[in-house]
C-alpha cells in the first residue's frame, strides 16, 4: 500500500514541476465535494488527487493512523473501530474527506474538547508548487503545518495525514436538555463546558425552542436505545423535536455510528426543502420511499448539478461566545431561518491563521445558518453581504467552504495577508495555485438547472466514490 502511495505521491509531484516551470495556475480536484461552489476540472490545468483513497496503516498502540486525503470519514471510522478507537473529531457527513476536513476547518460536537478537525492531525505529507515532497509537523515546517490548515490547496498538494486516535465505546448515551431562548441556550452551553462530557451541541427550532445535547461514550445501559441510520428511522432534527416538546429532559443510547453521523439523513434538516418546494407531505412514510435520495452524499451531489447554492442560505458563522446572542437575533430578523445549529468549540493554540476557529475567546460557537429565503440572485447576494458585515463587526469568521462576497480588501483585513504571502513565496506557491481569495470568492451567478441536475442524479443516485 505504502508503495502504491508513493507512486500516486510521484506522479503528483511531476505534474507541479512542469506547472511551475511554465508559471502555470492549477486547480486541484478531489472527485467529490461539500463545497457550495462548483467543482471544475480542466484536463490541462487540474491535479487529480481523487486516488488519494486509502487508509494506509491503523496503529493502535501508538493511537495513530495514517491515511491519504480522500478517504471518508465512514470509511475512517470503520476502519478504526475495529481496533476500538476513533478518531477525536469526526465530521457528522460520512462522504466528508480527511483532506476536506482540514481544509475546510469543520468542526463537530467534540470540538469543545479537541477543537476542530485539523487540531487532532499529527503530520502531513504535502507536495509543494515546484514539486517538492515535504513532511510536516509542529516541530517540522511548522509554519506550513499550521497554514495548511483551511487553504483550500491553496499553499500545496495535501498527500498523507497522520491523525490522533482516541479509545471508543459502543454506544453515545444522550442526554436531551429543552431550552425556551437563545439566550438561555447560550448561557447553558457556556455552563455545561464544566461538565465531564465527550460531545455537546444544540439545535434552536424556533426564537423560543431548542434543545441541548450532550453526550458521553457509554457501554450498554437499561435506556431506551434509538438508532437513525435505517429508512425507518426518523431523521435525527425531527426525533430531537419531538422530544424537546415532550420531555424536559431525555436520556437515551445511541449507536456510535449513527451518532457520528445522525445528520446525515436530511443533511441536518436541509433535506426537507425539496419536500416543501414539491408539496410532497413531509411524514415518516415519504421520507422512507425518498430516502435513497435524502442523505448527504446525494444531496451534495444534486446541490453541485442543479446549482441551487446561490438560491439558498448555506453558511457556518463562528463568534467569539460574547458576540453569539446578538448574531443571533440578527439572523432571526435578517432572514428567520430555523432551525439553526450551535457549536461549541474551542481554538486550541497554533498559528493557524486561516481558520475560522482562530479567534481570541476561551469559547467560540459556530452557528449553522442553512435556509431557504425568498428573493432573486441579487437579494441572496446582499443578504449574504450583510452577514458577512454584522459577522465582522461582531469579531466572527466564516467557514470558507461557502459563498464569500468580501472584496479583496475586506478579506484581506480579517485575514493576515502578510503572513499568508510571505508562505506562498517560501514554499512555491504563488506562481502555480490560486490564492484563497481566489479559490473562495464567488464572481459568477451560476446557471440553475433543476432538471438537468435531478436527471443526473436519477440516472445513478448510488454512484459513490471508492474508498479502501
Amino acid at each position: 500500500m505504502e508503495k502504491l502511495h508513493k507512486e500516486k505521491v510521484l506522479r503528483i509531484s511531476e505534474q507541479l514541476k512542469k506547472f511551475y516551470k511554465q508559471k502555470k495556475k492549477v486547480l486541484i480536484y478531489h472527485g467529490t465535494t461539500n463545497s457550495t461552489r462548483r467543482q471544475i476540472f480542466l484536463k490541462d490545468a487540474s491535479i487529480d488527487t481523487s486516488d488519494l483513497n486509502n487508509i494506509l496503516s491503523v496503529h493502535p498502540e501508538e493511537q495513530y493512523v495514517i491515511t491519504e486525503p480522500n478517504v471518508s470519514m465512514d470509511c475512517l471510522v470503520k476502519a478504526t473501530l475495529l481496533y476500538g478507537l476513533v478518531p477525536p473529531v469526526v465530521m457528522e457527513f460520512p462522504g466528508i474527506t480527511v483532506g476536506g476536513g482540514i481544509q475546510g476547518g469543520a468542526g463537530e460536537s467534540s470540538s469543545f474538547k479537541y477543537g476542530t478537525f485539523h487540531h487532532t492531525c499529527l503530520e502531513y505529507e504535502i507536495v509543494l508548487g515546484n514539486g517538492d515532497i515535504l513532511t510536516l509537523s509542529p516541530s517540522q515546517h511548522e509554519d506550513l503545518f499550521f497554514g495548511t490548515a483551511c487553504s483550500y490547496g491553496s499553499l500545496g498538494v495535501l498527500t498523507k495525514i497522520k491523525l490522533k486516535l482516541i479509545p471508543s465505546k459502543r454506544y453515545v448515551q444522550l442526554t436531551y436538555h429543552r431550552m425556551t431562548s437563545p439566550s438561555e441556550t447560550i448561557e447553558c452551553l457556556k455552563n455545561r463546558m464544566n461538565k465531564k462530557l465527550d460531545f455537546i451541541d444544540a439545535i434552536l427550532f424556533s426564537n423560543n425552542s431548542g434543545t441541548i445535547m450532550s453526550g458521553i461514550y457509554s457501554d450498554k445501559k437499561k435506556l431506551p436505545i434509538v438508532t437513525f441510520r435505517h429508512a425507518k428511522d426518523d431523521w435525527f432534527y425531527t426525533h430531537a423535536e419531538k422530544i424537546t416538546n415532550k420531555h424536559d429532559t431525555w436520556v437515551e443510547l445511541i449507536p456510535l455510528e449513527d451518532y457520528l453521523f445522525r445528520y446525515n439523513r436530511g443533511a441536518f434538516w436541509v433535506g426537507f426543502y425539496p419536500f416543501k418546494k414539491f408539496n410532497i407531505p413531509f411524514n415518516r412514510f415519504t421520507r422512507f420511499i425518498l430516502d435513497p435520495l435524502m442523505k448527504t452524499r446525494v444531496l451534495s451531489r444534486l446541490l453541485q448539478a442543479i446549482n441551487i447554492s446561490q438560491r439558498q442560505i448555506v453558511q457556518d458563522l463562528v463568534l467569539p461566545e460574547n458576540s453569539v446572542l446578538e448574531f443571533l437575533e440578527f439572523i432571526d430578523k435578517t432572514t428567520h431561518i430555523y432551525p439553526i445549529w450551535l457549536l461549541p468549540s474551542i481554538s486550541p493554540p497554533g498559528n493557524d491563521k486561516l481558520s475560522p476557529a482562530n479567534i481570541e475567546s476561551d469559547l467560540i460557537i459556530d452557528v449553522g445558518v442553512w435556509g431557504k429565503i425568498s428573493g432573486d440572485h441579487g437579494f441572496m447576494i446582499d443578504i449574504n453581504k450583510k452577514i458577512e458585515s454584522m459577522l465582522d463587526k461582531l469579531g466572527g469568521r466564516k467557514c470558507l467552504y461557502a459563498h464569500q462576497y468580501y472584496t479583496e480588501e475586506e478579506f484581506w483585513k480579517i485575514h493576515d495577508k502578510a503572513w499568508y504571502d510571505a508562505l506562498r513565496e517560501k514554499y512555491f506557491a504563488d506562481n502555480v495555485f490560486p490564492d484563497i481569495y481566489e479559490k473562495t470568492h464567488v464572481r459568477e451567478r451560476y446557471d440553475f438547472s433543476f432538471k438537468k441536475g435531478l436527471w443526473e442524479i436519477l440516472k445513478s443516485p448510488f454512484k459513490l466514490p471508492v474508498h479502501r
